[in-house]
C-alpha cells in the first residue's frame, strides 16, 4: 500500500504518494478507456464509518480517513480538469459525510449509509444514479 512505499523511501510525504498514486490511476483508466472505447466512471472512497476509540485502532483508523480524504480531494481535482479523456468522477462523496467532532477530517460515513462499519449499504444507490446523471459522460 501508499503506507509501505512510503516507509521506503520513495516519496517525500504520504500526501505526495496519494497525491502521484491517483495521477497513476486516472492515468491507466484514461488509457483503458481510449483502447477500449470506454467510458470509466470512478467512485470515491467513502468516508469511515464511525468506531468507538476505545478499541486501541483509533490511530490507524484517523489516518486512514485523512488519507481517504485526500484521496477523494485529489481526485475531484484532477477529474474537474478534463484532462484524462473519458474519466468521470460519480461526486456523491460528500453526501455521505456525517458530522463527527472526534473525526480527523470533521465526519464520518452517515449511519444510514452503513452497511457494517466497512461498507455502505444500497441505500448509497439513490446517490450514484443521480451521480451518474451529473457526472458529463
Amino acid at each position: 500500500g501508499i503506507g509501505g512505499t512510503l516507509l521506503k523511501g520513495y516519496y517525500r510525504s504520504c500526501n505526495e504518494a496519494v497525491e502521484d498514486t491517483v495521477r497513476k490511476y486516472l492515468s491507466a483508466a484514461s488509457t483503458i478507456a481510449l483502447k477500449y472505447n470506454l467510458q470509466v466512471l470512478i467512485m470515491p472512497v467513502a468516508p469511515h464509518a464511525y468506531r468507538s476509540i476505545k478499541n486501541g485502532k483509533s490511530v490507524g483508523r484517523a489516518k486512514r480517513r485523512e488519507t481517504m480524504y485526500l484521496w477523494n480531494k485529489v481526485l475531484r481535482s484532477e477529474l474537474q480538469a478534463s484532462k484524462w479523456t473519458n474519466v468521470f468522477l460519480l461526486d456523491y462523496e460528500e453526501s455521505l459525510q456525517y458530522q463527527d467532532h472526534t473525526s480527523p477530517v470533521g465526519y464520518s460515513l452517515n449511519p444510514c449509509y452503513n452497511a457494517d462499519y466497512t461498507h455502505t449499504n444500497n441505500a448509497i444507490v439513490p446517490l450514484v444514479a443521480e451521480a451518474i446523471q451529473n457526472s458529463g459522460c
